[in-house]
């Protein structure tokens, strides 16, 4: 990965992941920002009774809201959890995190085996956080 800034989102991210799991025994969709001035702001959601896609797409729609603000660097979103042969052990999961620069540089990164977390996989992937969704500019006429 290129960025410090992307590395230190992942890195926040695999020890949220652990002490979530070890706090709660389960793992349900998180973000976490980094500012510019390099501090880390996580989001979540508590469950009540919600299910796992519907907290998901909260939180999504949270942390584009909270890319667009000219003060984020990187996000990072824990978007799919699958745990693995019925186990509730957080190291037979199978975690996918997206990972997004303020520069449009943007990561899937797949944790086959959540014991082993430099075992992962990145893959360069489309933007989706910092895309811009307002088409109206400074110059628009009303």
């Amino acid at each position: 990965m290129e960025h410090k800034e992307l590395r230190l989102v992942v890195e926040a991210m695999i020890r949220t992941t652990k002490l979530s799991f070890e706090k709660s025994g389960t793992l349900l969709p998180f973000a976490i920002a980094l500012n510019d001035q390099g501090k880390i702001q996580h989001l979540a959601l508590p469950q009540h009774n919600r299910s796992v896609a519907e907290i998901g797409r909260f939180i999504e729609t949270g942390l584009k809201l909270v890319a667009q603000q000219l003060t984020c660097k990187a996000v990072g979103f824990c978007s799919e959890i699958r745990i693995l042969n019925g186990s509730k052990a957080i190291g037979h999961a199978e975690i996918v995190f997206l990972l997004e620069h303020l520069d449009g540089c943007a990561y899937r990164v797949v944790f086959p085996d959540f014991l082993e977390p430099k075992n992962r996989r990145e893959q360069r992937t489309a933007p989706r956080f910092f895309v811009r969704t307002n088409s109206f500019s400074a110059s628009t006429r009303w």
